[in-house]
């Protein structure tokens, strides 16, 4: 492993956070380099600390530790993600003969100089009783994989000697800062403790010293692997990758929607892996044994569950039809299920006090044949999970290249599993919003009607893939969106009237969030002119091409998807008052979108039966790139009416914007017992009236 430090990086932090001295700023600027290498760190994993000087309320210095707050990733952290704690209190509760876990947190909070900071890391009585200055814990891939082994204690001492201190396994918090505490570590120790099937701490003088000490050791453990390897690591030749495609497209709805009907569950949001060393990994005959036997640290089991749901004979070269996928794939999550209700009562009855247990569903999902798959209510939980699962493989396959994978007991996983303060990093569960874990696709999305609607499903916790034809506003408007709801967002331009344009882009939501939930069918024009002349016939035609077949093939692409899921889906269209109020010389459109309620009410009949709504919403007069300035002269002056005043002309008085059409979008997409039906969006128009 190569190190990352840079003196002048590092002097240009201690320029940039001046305020918070140079002890911050070194240690801010290790961690960020620490938090960079996903094979030392991963999201929200390790802890690093300074002991330095504070300022009590009077004013009077006192010795102080920064240690990393609870729930802060230290790729990303900042001055503020770490808590001062006075350092003597941590320091002598370490030699207490016994602190449950909730009173050692409180004692760690009212040692805080700042009690609105974040609460202090587990580890932070460990950190204070090292004797560095700089003090850093990461998981390394390279350490897990030599010390997740039978014998990790003899490789471990084998590898690094005299040079290290050592400890079988302790779970974390103050039963682990006892026992190093009861290691006598001084100033002449070691500047490493190796935990077993835990990880590795360093610390030194310097933040360098501690950041190089650390670089260090894991390279030393990379080494030692290549070097001890016994067996080759599984080579397989690549997927065909159309082939795989195809399978996903089958096999992640029926997967979603299995488990979205089983007893708690819940509409949950993939991530997809399928890199060659995850793809070699599930290849291997012993793989399905050795990812029973649970977590690479025992901290990974909060996010991933202990193992994963495993999904046998469901690679690309297994022909299958829809109905043998889908018991195949609900065998396979009833296996899970079976298996972690039966580790809970296992492991439950040994606890003095009751635990609830968790759902029964997966937040790992592994496919051999065609990759791993990360669950959750939305994509960042997905992400991580998947993120940690894969970086478990790579520990998993290295392991057993040297020996045999043994990572902690499932018992001594299920005591960190349930561990109140494990628990406590999952963060509060406060009520959901109101399209959490949903997928939604919205069509014309990269301005107008489009832009507000997806802006409104994303604040409402649903997922969005903007479909466009103009690739320019699409990585506009999905840049604009990005910026707040990050990968929440997806893009996908296609130009719909292609019928297979419209089938991939409906297909790309369900690759890149696992399915769909809601469409919104927004694209359209607005083509004006008299049916009766040569020409107004020609701009009809491509009405019904641009306003009513687009709309079909999307809605036809849908259904697909929806009737793979098993859970329904909402369809909304966005038509037009002119489906009911027709203006004079605007007959290819009116025609176009009188069809195209049409559409929407004979998919509601057709799809009732499983589950499928399908609505409309008839907006009038919203100022979009779908009205040029001509356009709204024109309009305007066939009613008899000023530019301006065309947009208010309507029983309200009001000029209609597209996030008000966004919000009867939104309505439409969370009404459990509506289909069929037309919600006007026009400032009120009695003769658009829907009868």
């Amino acid at each position: 492993m190569k190190s990352l430090y840079q003196p002048n990086e590092a002097q240009q932090f201690r320029t940039e956070l001046a305020a918070w001295g140079a002890d911050v700023a070194d240690r801010v600027y290790t961690s960020r380099l620490l938090g960079r290498e996903p094979a030392l760190v991963l999201h929200g994993g390790g802890n690093t600390s300074v002991k330095s000087r504070g300022r009590e309320v009077d004013g009077k210095p006192v010795d102080v530790l920064w240690i990393k707050g609870s729930g802060w990733d230290l790729g990303s952290i900042q001055p503020r993600g770490f808590s001062q704690c006075r350092l003597e209190p941590l320091r002598s509760y370490c030699t207490l003969p016994a602190l449950t876990d909730e009173a050692m947190v409180a004692a760690l909070r009212s040692q805080m100089l700042d009690p609105g900071g974040p609460t202090p890391s587990v580890e932070a009585l460990l950190h204070a009783h090292l004797p560095g200055k700089f003090v850093d814990h990461t998981h390394a891939n390279a350490v897990l994989a030599l010390v997740d082994q039978p014998d990790g204690d003899r490789r471990a001492r084998e590898l690094w000697g005299d040079r290290a201190l050592y400890l079988s396994y302790v779970p974390p918090g103050f039963v682990l800062a006892q026992r190093v505490a009861e290691l006598n570590v001084s100033e002449t120790s070691p500047p490493l403790l190796i935990l077993e099937k835990h990880g590795i701490f360093s610390w030194g003088q310097s933040a360098e010293e501690s950041y190089a000490r650390m670089i260090q050791a894991v390279s030393e453990a990379e080494s030692y692997l290549e070097r001890e390897r016994r067996r080759p690591l599984v080579q397989v030749p690549g997927a065909d990758p159309r082939a795989s495609r195809e399978r996903r497209l089958e096999l992640e709805p029926a997967l979603r929607g299995a488990i979205a009907r089983r007893p708690g569950g819940a509409r949950f949001v993939l991530d997809w892996r399928d890199g060659p060393e995850v793809l070699a990994f599930l290849a291997a005959p012993a793989s399905r044994e050795v990812v029973g036997r649970g977590c690479i640290t025992p901290d990974h089991s909060i996010r991933t569950k202990p193992f994963p749901a495993w999904l046998g004979d469901v690679a690309p070269d297994v022909p299958l039809a829809a109905e043998e996928l889908r018991a195949r794939v609900e065998a396979g999550l009833a296996g899970f299920a079976d298996s972690y209700a039966s580790y809970f009562e296992s492991n439950a009855r040994r606890h003095p006090q009751p635990l609830q247990r968790l759902d029964l569903l997966p937040r790992v999902v592994a496919i051999p044949g065609l990759g791993i798959a990360g669950l959750g209510r939305n994509i960042s939980q997905a992400s991580i999970a998947a993120d940690l699962y894969e970086h478990a493989i790579s520990v998993m396959a290295r392991a057993e290249s040297i020996g045999s994978y043994r990572p902690v007991s499932l018992s001594e996983l299920f005591d960190v599993e349930y561990w109140s303060l494990e628990q406590a990093k999952l963060g509060a569960r406060s009520s959901e919003a109101a399209l959490a874990g949903q997928i939604a696709v919205v069509t014309g999305a990269a301005s107008g009607i489009g832009l507000a609607t997806s802006a409104q499903f994303l604040a409402l916790g649903a997922h969005v893939l903007l479909v466009d034809r103009e690739p320019e506003a699409l990585g506009r408007a999905r840049a604009e969106l990005e910026r707040k709801h990050g990968r929440a967002v997806q893009s996908y331009q296609a130009d719909l009237t292609d019928a297979a344009a419209a089938r991939a882009a409906l297909e790309q939501a369900a690759l890149s969030f696992g399915g769909l939930d809601i469409v919104v069918s927004n694209a359209g024009s607005a083509p004006s002119g008299a049916l009766h002349d040569g020409s107004g016939a020609e701009r009809l035609e491509q009405s019904l091409e641009v306003n009513l077949l687009s709309h079909q093939y999307v809605a036809q692409a849908a259904a697909s998807i929806f009737l793979r899921q098993g859970i329904g889906g909402c369809l909304c269209f966005n038509a037009s008052k002119s489906a009911f109020n027709p203006g004079p010389m605007f007959g290819p459109y009116a025609v176009a979108k009188s069809a195209l309620v049409a559409l929407m009410k004979q998919y509601a009949i057709d799809l009732a039966p499983y589950g499928v709504r399908s609505n409309a919403v008839n907006a009038d007069r919203v100022r979009t790139g779908l009205f040029s300035p001509e356009l709204i002269e024109s309009r305007a002056k066939a009613r008899g009416l000023t530019s301006d005043a065309y947009f208010t002309a309507n029983l309200l008085g009001r000029e209609t914007l597209a996030e008000d059409v966004a919000q009867a979008f939104a309505y439409l997409a969370t009404a459990k017992a509506t289909t069929g039906a037309v919600i006007p969006v026009d400032g009120g128009n009695a003769a658009a009236f829907p009868r």
